[in-house]
This record gives C-alpha cells, structure tokens and sequence, in this order.
C-alpha cells in the first residue's frame, strides 16, 4: 500500500485556537504583563492539556501558591485513573522546570488536585525560592510534562508481561462552543497576581473525512530466482516487488522477525529490492523475506523465495560450428532453412514477410536457429484496457464462495471469474504489453455490493509471467433499511470468507470511536446482525468489516462505506478512483487515463463531480484530497 505516515490528512484544523492574550483586558489580569492558555484541543466536551503561560509584575515569596479553578462546566480527571498525577504538572520559571511532589518541603514544590467537575489545581512553592518579578512562567498541565507517561511494557511475576496505558490529556472542555474563564489566583506575591485565562472553545472543523491510516504491510510478490537456476556462478541475485516502498529484510531461518533479520536487501525505501548472495553447486537456496513500510507496518509471514544451484557442468565448447543459414517467407508465414556443422553450432535461419514471424532453420550440429521478418506478427491491440504483448499476469485469492470476482486494469474492467465453492479464484491477463500498470480487484454479491478494492502497480517486463497471490477479498456490507429510521432497527448483511467470525463497526461520520457487532458467515459466505438506532442521532455513519476463519484465513478490514440515520447518508465527493483509501498517482493516472471523456465505466467515476466530463475540476478536487 502506498505508505502515509506523513499523509495524515483528516484533523482537527482549529485545535489549539488560543485568544488569552488578546481578550484579557487590564482589570482581569493584576500585576501580569502578559497571559495565555494554549489548549491541545479546542472542541467541545474534548480532553485537553493546557499550557498556561504569563509574566509577573511583582515576586511571588517562597512559601506562596499559584492556584487555578475550572468553571463547573469543565472538570479535571480522577488522579486514580492512573494516566493523570502530580507527574503531569510542571512549573517552569524563565525556562528553568522547578521539583515538584505531592506536598512542599525546603527544596521541592507541592501540588494538589481537585479533581471532578469545577476542579481545581494548586501549586505550592517551596519555603527556600519564589518567583521574583518580571519572571516569565509556563505552566504545563496534561500530557507535555517532563515526567508523562507514555505506553510501556512492564514485568509481571517472571514470567509475564503487561502493556499500561499512556497518559491522556487530563482536562474536559465545556461542551459549549464560546469563550470561557478559567480563575487564576496567587498568595505570597509582594503585591496581588491574578486574573482570569480566557479561552475559546469552537466546533471541529475537518477535511474529508477520510482517515488514511494505513495498517496494511507491504504485498510481496515476484520473487527471483525460482526453480533450477540455469549455467553455474558463484553470486546470485535475489528480487522481489513490493506494493509500496517499502525496506525489506532476509533471513535463511523461518519465522525470524523483521527486527530479528540482520540481512538487508538494497538500502532505502523502494519497491524493487535486490541484492546479491553467494552460492555453491549442487545446492538448494531458501530465503525467508520480511519487509516493513514507512509507517512501520511489518510482514509477519515469510515470503520465500528458493532455487537450486545446479551441479557445475564438466563438458568442453566446440566453437568450431558453421552458423550460416537462410530463409525466406511470403506474406503472413515464415520460414528459414540452414545447415550447420561441428557438434557446438547450430544455424540461424531469417524469415522474410511483412507483419509476421519466420520460422527458425536448424543444423546438423545441434543447434536451432529462429528467424523474424520485418514486422512483429499480428502487431499491437489497443482497444482494450491494456496493448497486447508477450507479459502475462495471473491473480489468485480467496473470497466468499461464487462470488462474481472483477479485475480492473487502470481503473478499467479487464477480465472477470468466479470463485469456486470454496471462494478461491484464479484469473489470468494474458498477452499484456511491456509497462507499468495498476491493477485492482474487487468482488461483487449478489445483492449488487462491491467489496473494497485491492490495488497495487508494477512492471511487466518481457515474456515474464507474474503471480499475484494470497488476495483475500474484504467482503462487502450493507445496512437495510438505509436510511435507518431514528430509534428503529436494521439488518446488517453482506458476504466474507466462509465459516468466519465476521467484526463489525460503526461511527459517526468522522469520528474516531467505533462500536463494534459481531456475526458469523455461513458456508455460503452469507452473515446478518441486527443494528439498534436506538441512542443513535440525526446524520451519517460509517461501517467497515473484516473476517477471520478459524482455519487461520482472514482479511484486513474493509474500507469505510456510508448508511444514513433519519436521513440520507451525505456521501463525500470520492476522489479515490481506484478505492484503496488513499488519494495518490495511481488515481491520477486512472484521471489522465479517462480524461476529457465522460469517465466510461469507471468505478467510482472518474467524472469525480459528476458534470459529464473529466476536466481541471475533477483535477483540482484529486489534488485537494491529496494524501500521497
């Protein structure tokens, strides 16, 4: 998949939306030359850290505090939830943080929270040093702290480990949008500190939604060499592509991690990786291949590629042979005729003939000869998805038993199959032209839904023959009634991978929570649940699926579709053309491939705007959900 580990694009555009310094007036803010509060997140009802941050116009003494109280619409998160404590609390002065514990001593300030709605927090400074005027303090509150927490594995017992959770951000915003006070008080100061941090809080605002995430490892394929490699040397070169840029490892002992593996193939992220191995005669080579892209996403399966080194051959060349030959072919046949002597040479013969391939002359010493005319034989077909030439492409997977399999060819419909009863398929491009092509495929119900895409791009170079393997179809899902009616219910079905335990979720649209149902598939593929609307609000949702066999078959969940509560679902414009959750060149490409035409049959359309037309408009809405 095409990494996107700098493609995060959905967010939060007005999260830190900070107007401290410029609401306060002069009344709010006694003996302050300056005051703010950065919040890491501005939404309404979201959890917050807060950096507070003002200079004094008179010394706090030692001994003094800094206290704030949150309005009663706000509140500060239990101490006991064991992601927020006195560690998630820092005081700095003019740069400098200041030792802080539970209470104040001679040498380390004291904190204090109160936690729960209209919470408080105080800070006590030590008896030896205080704040003296014209300081420039920064108050952490939240997850920024020297001393927050992040996820970490700990030792149980000896035996046993367990993963705790990370700090969270510790303060709950109003759930009302609008400007807000936060009370600020001080004791000890040589003369009185104060005032309210005015913040406001405003409605996410966001771009898509489109969560491009990815999770999916790289896709390994065409790997090199195969079989009984031919001649004898002494250095092989190992290959393989990747569906993304990816950097891939090897290791000649299985299931060795990727981190485990201290083989590398070439250095830097690229799709073809090689590299160079020694071997010896008579011998048979396995290499088990891990690879992980730029987001960290690792294989956890090996790849294998494995050859034999022949026995080094012990006979002598006779370069002594005659290789003259001749041949001649009218129209659209061929043929050559030689002779040959000396039991090393063969002869060559030459066809003559427009548009069409000449036959080869052979010759007493063995050896064969092929002849071309002047044409390539039968010439180029291009009316189709893709030119005809001498590549040819084979895709295999598994999906729900009879399941109507579509393989597209640049965001066009090339060849289609049906699984067996099993839900495997095997489809085959024949004849394909040398070039880089996109390919997809997708399965269809009977019901008329479409599954999620699988999509990756490669070369076909020469009379290669390639293997697309292990595709396993996401299944499709559907919600019925769609719109669901507001307190009702309505069925969830669709098709997966047969006998599987089937996950779903849904989300308000653009949200990162999910809930989660489950169903199992029958032999046919089929599974239904029940979704309750009940608590559910006005608007648009989002589903996704995946499927796990017991057997140990499983898929990756499925792309976000859309259904509706009380209304019709609001769809966004889809810019991604080939449906593999990101925006890239390969969508680009299906967008040149249709432009200036209606946009065909592609699915979804190339017309992204749907005018009739593939223009700079559809253009400039593919740049705009640019996430690479």
């Amino acid at each position: 998949m095409y990494a996107c580990s700098t493609r995060r694009l959905f967010g939060v555009i007005g999260a830190v939306f900070v107007l401290g310094a410029l609401i306060t007036s002069s009344t709010s803010a006694a003996n302050l030359t300056f005051k703010r509060d950065t919040l890491s997140s501005s939404a309404p009802g979201a959890a917050a850290n807060h950096t507070l941050e003002f200079g004094t116009a008179a010394a706090v003494s030692p001994g003094g505090s800094l206290r704030l109280d949150f309005p009663a619409d706000f509140s500060i998160i239990p101490t006991s939830s064991t992601t927020f404590g006195i560690r998630n609390v820092e005081l700095l002065v003019n740069g400098v943080s200041r030792s802080a514990a539970g209470s104040a001593n001679a040498t380390t300030d004291g904190i204090t929270i109160t936690p729960g709605a209209g919470g408080a927090i105080e800070y006590t400074l030590n008896s030896t040093t205080g704040i003296p005027s014209g300081a420039t303090v920064e108050w952490r509150i939240g997850t920024q702290t020297a001393g927050s927490l992040s996820e970490r594995e700990i030792v149980v017992g000896t035996t046993s480990t367990t993963t705790l959770p990370a700090d969270i951000p510790p303060i709950i915003n109003s759930t009302a949008t609008g400007t807000h006070a936060i009370a600020f008080s001080t004791t000890g100061a040589s003369r009185p500190l104060g005032g309210d941090f005015i913040i406001f809080l405003n409605e996410q605002v966001g771009v898509g939604p489109a969560d491009t995430t990815e999770e999916i490892p790289p896709f390994r394929f065409g790997g090199a060499p195969t079989g009984t490699i031919s001649g004898t040397t002494a250095n092989v070169e190992l290959s393989l592509e990747t569906d993304e840029f990816a950097t891939c490892r090897y290791s000649q002992t299985a299931s060795t991690s990727y981190n485990g593996m201290s083989n590398n193939f070439n250095s830097g992220a690229l799709i073809l990786h090689t590299v160079v191995v020694a071997v010896v005669p008579e011998t048979t080579y396995t290499f088990y291949v891990r690879c992980t892209d730029d987001e960290g996403n690792q294989n956890i399966d090996d790849y294998i590629i494995s050859f034999t080194v022949p026995v080094e051959p012990d006979g002598q060349p006779n370069d002594e042979g005659n290789i003259d030959g001749s041949g001649s072919g009218p129209n659209d046949s061929g043929s050559g005729g030689g002779t040959g002597t000396g039991t090393g040479g063969g002869s060559i013969g030459s066809g003559g003939g427009p548009q069409s391939s000449g036959g080869g002359g052979s010759g007493s010493g063995g050896g064969s000869g092929s002849g071309s005319s002047g044409g390539t034989g039968g010439g180029f077909e291009n009316d189709g998805p893709y030119e005809s030439g001498d590549g040819q492409v084979t895709i295999q997977g598994t999906a729900w038993p009879r399941a109507d399999i579509i393989v597209l060819v640049d965001g066009q419909e090339a060849e289609t199959t049906r699984a067996n009863s099993d839900g495997v398929f095997s489809v085959t491009l024949d004849e394909i032209a040398r070039g880089v092509y996109t390919f997809g495929i997708y399965g269809e119900d009977g019901n008329g839904v479409k599954s999620s895409t699988f999509s990756t791009s490669f070369t076909i170079s020469g009379a290669r023959a390639t293997t697309l393997s292990n595709i396993n179809i996401a299944g499709t899902v559907e919600v019925v009634p769609d719109p669901v009616v507001l307190g009702g219910t309505a069925l969830v079905r669709g098709y997966a991978l047969p006998g599987a335990s089937v996950t779903i979720e849904t989300r308000p649209q653009g949200s990162r929570s999910a809930s989660t149902l489950f169903a199992t598939s029958d032999g046919t593929g089929f599974y239904s649940t029940t979704l309750s609307a009940a608590g559910l609000s006005q608007g648009t949702y989002e589903i996704r699926i995946k499927s796990e066999q017991t057997s140990g078959g499983s898929t990756e969940f499925s792309n976000w579709g859309f259904f509706g509560v009380g209304q019709e679902a609001d769809v966004p414009i889809n810019a991604d053309l080939n449906r593999d959750a990101k925006v890239n060149l390969i969508d680009f490409s299906i967008l040149l491939f249709w432009w200036d035409t209606s946009g065909g049959d592609s699915s979804p359309p190339a017309d992204i705007n749907q005018d009739g037309r593939v223009s700079l408009t559809d253009f400039s809405i593919l740049l705009f959900n640019w996430t690479g």
